[in-house]
């Protein structure tokens, strides 16, 4: 197995065990998209929210993610289509209703620059009055340095036994560099270095403006008091 598989693979297993004690977003997401026919999901990785929203009949959601290997582990969903790309230069056309980027994915584009042509391109690909939604955390702002440590160790069946993952922060004047290890029986499976944005570094009302949205509101959490650490940013397509 790659790297790159190992890593699609333990995305799909981290998800599993951390999203378990957080929250669960995907129905948050079913019903704010529940009257659209065209959904996007930028930074769809394994199709944890994407395949939830194509469950309805009749709806077609565009699945896009830079990682051929998380799409390839992608449910093969009616009405769920996978795309590999880059949310910075969409290889896509068409007018869609909707743009959902959850999960925090908008914070994996440190530069302000790549968070801008991002918003720019989806707005290309909406529908005038389309809609775009964006999940952040504001819970990387309050992270501290550290050495390595471990943060999960469960069993991973396709590992063939329990996996550890190990990481260290390195923080950084608007972003934190989080480096993890995936170790089973002592071995390093692959490794993995993330870059996230801070919140209070993001500036989403200006950058939605300058993309051409309309910022419309913006909800804190799922509801039902659910991980009330993340903000929702909704944005309409101005023109």
């Amino acid at each position: 197995m790659t790297p790159a598989q190992w890593e699609a693979l333990l995305y799909d297993w981290h998800n599993a065990h951390r999203l378990r004690r957080q929250r669960n977003d995907t129905a948050y997401w079913a019903r704010l998209t529940e009257q659209h026919d065209t959904v996007l999901v930028l930074g769809a990785g394994t199709g944890r929210v994407a395949s939830t929203l194509a469950h309805p009949a009749r709806r077609r959601v565009t699945a896009v993610d830079l990682s051929r290997e998380r799409l390839a582990r992608m449910p093969r969903t009616p009405g769920l289509h996978p795309v590999c790309g880059d949310m910075r230069r969409l290889p896509l056309r068409g007018s869609h209703a909707t743009a959902v980027i959850p999960y925090s994915t908008l914070q994996l584009l440190v530069t302000p620059h790549d968070r801008q042509r991002a918003l720019t391109e989806a707005a290309r690909v909406l529908a005038p009055g389309g809609s775009v939604h964006i999940d952040v955390s504001e819970s990387f702002d309050a992270r501290t340095e550290t050495d390595w440590q471990i943060g999960l160790a469960e069993p991973c069946r396709e590992a063939g036994g329990p996996v550890e993952e190990w990481e260290r922060h390195r923080l950084h004047a608007d972003h934190v560099v989080i480096e993890k290890q995936f170790r089973r029986s002592g071995r390093v499976l692959t490794e993995v270095t993330e870059r996230w944005a801070f919140h209070s570094a993001l500036n989403l009302a200006e950058a939605l403006a300058q993309a051409g949205f309309e910022l419309v509101g913006i909800d804190r959490g799922y509801g039902a008091d659910l991980s009330p650490h993340r903000l929702i940013y909704h944005g309409r397509r101005t023109h």
